[in-house]
């Protein structure tokens, strides 16, 4: 199984430390975030990326 994408969240178990995290594909897409608003900013624009992703879109047209 080929992974396409990853994403990397850092969460402290206590309220007042700083969350991060990393947003990967292999399409070479890569950001990272610090802070609540911008993890969660960037969970979502990970969760939208296969939309526009030339990689991912190439292989869904090849299978169809």
């Amino acid at each position: 199984m080929r992974v396409d994408r990853s994403l990397h969240i850092i969460a402290p178990p206590y309220r007042s430390a700083t969350p991060s995290a990393r947003s990967w594909c292999r399409c070479g897409h890569e950001r990272t975030a610090r802070g609540r608003s911008g993890v969660l900013a960037l969970i979502a624009a990970h969760h939208a990326h296969p939309v526009s992703c030339p990689l991912l879109s190439r292989e869904r047209s090849k299978s169809a």
